[in-house]
């Protein structure tokens, strides 16, 4: 077995100087913080086994059958300290000891002289340091001179199994340090030699896709030979993972009440789907209702609407109010009720939220997300207007939006189905079903394999790889 010491700036060239010098197979004994980086003891040709054997190795006799009682005075007992860094010797000192002749029944520790382990102590009385472990009698326990009941006292194979105890322990946490870490090197080498993968993990990066779904696309689709035709297989695979829903609500109608942040473009929504549900139905068939009542002059755009589609308009300042209107509405086939834009931290989300649960009406809630959003804004939106419980979402202003992987991306990864998309500002005309084709169409739009081909595929780009090996 060989056991050597490494120094490197960081983890990561550490274990690639234990790779080089001690093989794929070397095992790490401990690692720590240096000042100058950090240090990683590592051992070639270890055998746990080896550790094993120790434990059924024969008992040390007592230090009296070596040495005469009178030469030995009750001193200080220093225990071996832990499995670390400093002392990953003892693991040597185990291979030896289980590789020794059956005549050497003392332990490693044994063998030095008995003066190099006792220090004369005041003939009054013995002092003894009780260390962490092994546990160790009191020497006032025993009797002067009496030193044939030592090995009772301080039995050897109890400090044995209890240090091959820690030994063990340190050795399952290496492990999973060297399984960690170690793969990640040669998983960087194998896409050096396929950089497929980590080319089409970049490009859906940059269409602002999650980390976590752009590297399983990429795992997916990283067998193909080109970009090109991986890319293919990632809108496949995309269009699959995406849910999106056939809304029967502009034939059916409903009573529905449109949720979400501030400025997402709710009202503006709540208009398109009335004006193209009265386009089937006519006017008589629907209703406004609006519970906004914290900004100034906020009915002021829905009651034009309304007034421009010759539909009634109600405003809702609590639960027994809005019970009351959407009840009078009973004869209208699709009830709109335009809730109060506010932020997902915002406190008086859960005022809105009660309104609508304390009306004691069967109301369907759809979330309105856009999609010109950012992707944490998204989880955020998500999230915080979950307790509403969403049938599906309506996802806005993808004519603003720069890219498509994040709104995507929330979708996909919290499972909330699109039923309707808005792609500008005409009303009725910029409302549509959501489709998974054209959605995915569109975030590919721009984006072609001729802009990053494999030969420029930058390696050092290994978030992906560090991700990927956790």
């Amino acid at each position: 077995m060989k056991i050597k010491r490494f120094l490197a700036p960081d983890i990561r060239q550490a274990l690639q100087q234990v790779k080089e010098q001690l093989g794929p197979d070397a095992v790490i004994l401990s690692n720590r913080k240096t000042d100058d980086g950090v240090e990683i003891v590592a051992a070639r040709d270890f055998d746990v086994e080896i550790v094993d054997s120790v434990s059924k190795a024969p008992k040390p006799e007592a230090v009296s059958k070596t040495k005469p009682a009178s030469k030995v005075r009750a001193g200080k007992v220093t225990p071996k300290p832990a499995f670390s860094a400093k002392g990953y010797s003892a693991v040597a000192e185990m291979g030896k000891r289980a590789g020794a002749t059956p005549k050497s029944k003392a332990s490693a520790r044994d063998t030095k002289p008995v003066a190099d382990r006792t220090r004369p102590a005041p003939k009054s009385k013995a002092r003894i340091y009780k260390p962490e472990f092994p546990k160790v009698q009191s020497a006032e326990s025993s009797q002067p001179g009496s030193l044939q009941d030592e090995p009772r006292q301080h039995p050897a194979g109890t400090q044995q199994e209890d240090a091959l105890a820690v030994v063990r322990q340190e050795l399952k946490q290496m492990r999973r340090l060297l399984d960690r870490h170690l793969p990640r090197d040669a998983r960087q080498e194998s896409l050096r030699d396929h950089p497929v993968p980590l080319a089409l993990f970049r490009l859906l990066n940059e269409q602002g896709f999650s980390r976590s779904l752009a590297m399983s696309l990429a795992q997916q689709a990283g067998a193909e030979a080109e970009v090109e035709d991986a890319l293919a297989l990632v809108r496949r695979l995309l269009a699959e993972r995406l849910p999106v829903m056939d809304d029967p609500l502009l034939d059916y109608g409903g009573i529905v009440a449109l949720v979400g942040p501030t400025g997402v473009g709710k009202t503006t929504t709540i208009a398109k789907l009335a004006a193209r549900f009265r386009l089937k139905h006519g006017p008589r068939q629907i209703a406004l209702v609006t519970t906004d009542n914290y900004r100034i002059a906020a009915h002021e755009q829905l009651s034009t609407y309304a007034r421009i589609l010759g539909v009634p308009v109600r405003v809702a300042g609590n639960p027994d109010e809005l019970q009351a209107i959407v009840r009078s509405f009973m004869d209208k086939k699709l009830v709109l009720i335009d809730t109060a834009g506010m932020s997902q931290r915002d406190l008086r989300l859960a005022e809105q939220f009660a309104l609508l649960r304390d009306s004691r009406v069967a109301i369907e809630t759809y979330l309105v997300l856009s999609a010109a959003s950012q992707l944490p804004s998204l989880y955020e939106a998500l999230d915080a207007f979950a307790g509403f419980q969403p049938k599906a979402c309506i996802l806005t202003k993808l004519d603003e939006a720069g890219v498509m992987g994040p709104v995507l991306s929330s979708l996909v990864e919290r499972g909330l189905p699109a039923a309707f998309v808005t792609d500008g500002q005409q009303v009725p005309e910029d409302l549509h079903p959501a489709r998974s084709d054209d959605l995915i169409a569109r975030a590919f739009a721009t984006l072609t394999a001729d802009e990053h081909p494999p030969a420029d595929v930058d390696f050092a780009f290994e978030g992906w790889v560090n991700h990927a090996s956790v």
